[in-house]
Parts: C-alpha cells; sequence; structure tokens
C-alpha cells in the first residue's frame, strides 16, 4: 500500500516518549520530515529524532507548552521556517498533574485546580490547529489526527475533567470535518485505551499486576495494545491512502 508520505511534513506534540515517540518514528519510516514537541523531556526527544533519521525520515525537536498560545504560534513558525509547509499535525500531547487517575485519586470537587487540565488537554489541541490551519489548508493532502483517551468514551475514577476534555475533542474534530472538508482537509481522533510501549506490562500499563490482569480478562485479544498499533493507525489516517475517512473516532483499545 502506498502511502504517499514521502517528504511530507508532520508536526507531532508530545514527541519524546510512549506513543509520539512510536508515531513519530513511524513517519519517518514512510519517508516524511518530522517535527515532533516536548515539554520537559528534551533529551528523550533528541533521542527520538535520531530514531527517525535511522528509520529513513528527516527529524526537528521543539520545545513545546499546551498552555501557551505563545509557545504554539512559535511552534508552527519554526516548522515553516525550517520547511516551508505543514501537511500533518498529530494532537497527541497531554498535561496531567498529580497522581495518576485511579481508585485512589482525588474525585472532583475535592478542591484540586481543575482549569488548567480542561485549559490544556481541550483548549491547548485547538489553540495549536488554529495556527496550524492556514498552512494545512494549502496542502495538497492536509490531515489532522487528535488522540484521545478511553476515558472520554468509558469514564473513569478520577478523570472528570481529563474526560470532558477528551470528549471535546471528539464534537471538535467532528465540526471540523465539516468545516476543512471543503480544503481536503481529513480531520480524525485516534482514542487509545491503556497503551504499552514493550517494557514491563505491569509497570508500562501503571497498574497493579492483579488489576492488569482483571483489564486483560475483558479485552478479546487478552492483551494490550502496543504504542506502535496506536502509530499504525495514525500513520494510516494521515496518509493518502485515507482519501474518505473524516470526523470518526478509531478506537485501538484491543477492543475494550
Amino acid at each position: 500500500m502506498e502511502l504517499g508520505l514521502q517528504g511530507r511534513v508532520a508536526l507531532i506534540t508530545g514527541g519524546s516518549t510512549n506513543i509520539g515517540a512510536a508515531t513519530a518514528v513511524a513517519f519517518g519510516r514512510e519517508g516524511a520530515r518530522v517535527a515532533l514537541t516536548y515539554r520537559s523531556r528534551g533529551e528523550a526527544a533528541e533521542k527520538v529524532a535520531r530514531a527517525v533519521k535511522e528509520a529513513g525520515g528527516r527529524a526537528m525537536v521543539l520545545p513545546y507548552d499546551l498552555a501557551d498560545d505563545a509557545s504554539a504560534r512559535r511552534t508552527v513558525d519554526a516548522v515553516l521556517d525550517r520547511w516551508g509547509t505543514l501537511d500533518v499535525l498529530v494532537n497527541n500531547a497531554a498535561s496531567w498533574e498529580g497522581p495518576p487517575p485511579g481508585p485512589h485519586s482525588p474525585p472532583f470537587g475535592d478542591g484540586t485546580d481543575w482549569e488548567p487540565v480542561l485549559d490544556a488537554n481541550l483548549t491547548g489541541h485547538l489553540r495549536l490547529l488554529h495556527h496550524a490551519l492556514p498552512r494545512l489548508r494549502r496542502s495538497s493532502a492536509g490531515r489532522v489526527v487528535n488522540v484521545s483517551s478511553i476515558v472520554a468514551a468509558r469514564g473513569a475514577h478520577g478523570t472528570t475533567v481529563l474526560a470532558a476534555a477528551k470528549a471535546g475533542l471528539h464534537g471538535a474534530t467532528r465540526s471540523l470535518a465539516w468545516e476543512l472538508g471543503p480544503d481536503g482537509v481529513l480531520v480524525n481522533v485516534v482514542m487509545p485505551g491503556l497503551v504499552l510501549d514493550g517494557k514491563d506490562e505491569a509497570e508500562r500499563a501503571g497498574l497493579p499486576p492483579q488489576l492488569l490482569q482483571e483489564v486483560l480478562r475483558e479485552l478479546p485479544t487478552g492483551r494490550l495494545p502496543l504504542a506502535r498499533h496506536v502509530a499504525d493507525t495514525v500513520v494510516f489516517l494521515c496518509s493518502s491512502a485515507n482519501g474518505a475517512i473524516t470526523g470518526e473516532v478509531v478506537r485501538v483499545t484491543g477492543g475494550a
């Protein structure tokens, strides 16, 4: 299958670890030019950039703050200064402060400052898209993928605000598909569940081993997806092989 990504320019936020890193390397494997961002893990991002180049692509690394409009503008400008165009935006970065979601995480209404979570994980993606849209509209094959989370569909204890932000991305994506369709820009959501990056399952899933086994029993496959499975889905949706899928939420959850 010809994906048509050779020489295309892709901006991938949150590219230093897990899904973002796997997605950057997957685009590199197709010969794309990849701009990947990080917030605090600069060394990890540089390592991913080297992997992109070894896979056959080109890469640049950029600092990026989801909560800062000026940072979003600088990020897009830096990509355009380097490569003169932008074809693909993958909104993968997420911002979460505090303990991981779970039975012992603080519930909504306990006094925790929740506005920064909503601002970064919903408004932050829209900010970056706002700055990227003029160039995406001028691309012959503009593509946007917003990376969501299974909590948007199923919920989980301690994820009320994050789930609201991710669900907001679903609604925005559907409307953007109508607005950008006449310009040939396809916009979709990829919704992962728990994802592994190839290391010890319990550790990488962030779950106690017993709870992990309970989760696995609920999956038809009996195993959690790897980061590369999500990455491959993103790459397909952003490729020329996808000519008609837009406004959709594609689940990569192992059947959850």
